[in-house]
């Protein structure tokens, strides 16, 4: 979990992984979504019963633990072992597509480690870049200098 090290991870402890390696996590306030492919923590249930609630319904299967994407990867003969999980190559962040077809195994820890690090990779890209002109602070995207200062 050391490469999603840039969300609050402290105090939450990982108890279960999806099969497309999504992470549900454990706290004092309840049980939390690591979404990998979205780069995401929710702490989506207060107790572990309505956890187990949504994830038996149609929708949790459906829209937490992609049972969809699941079935049609076995159907094309690619079924994770006990140690791996399936991840999108290349990685919807990185304009892969959510599809089976992008369906491949990978090793639990290396998938959290790649899916980790293209996020806070993308994040990173997203952020403009401090100024040491402005003690730290950032113009922006649409800061334009040259047509707002003047000479007098």
């Amino acid at each position: 979990m050391a490469a999603w090290s840039w969300l609050d991870l402290p105090g939450k402890n990982p108890r279960f992984a999806t099969v497309f390696g999504d992470v549900l996590l454990e706290s004092l306030e309840g049980w939390w979504f690591l979404d990998t492919v979205e780069g995401t923590l929710e702490l989506r249930w207060p107790t572990a019963v309505e956890l187990s609630a949504e994830l038996d319904s149609p929708e949790g299967r459906q829209d937490l633990l992609l049972e969809d994407l699941v079935m049609e990867a076995a159907q094309r003969g690619v079924v994770p072992e006990a140690d791996e999980v399936l991840t999108f190559m290349p990685h919807p962040a990185l304009g892969g597509r959510l599809s089976a077809e992008c369906a491949v195994p990978v090793r639990l820890e290396l998938a959290l480690r790649m899916c980790g690090e293209v996020h806070r990779q993308v994040r990173r890209r997203a952020a403009p870049e401090p100024s040491p002109l402005l003690l730290g602070h950032s113009l922006g995207a649409h800061a334009d200098w040259g047509t707002t200062l003047s000479r007098p």
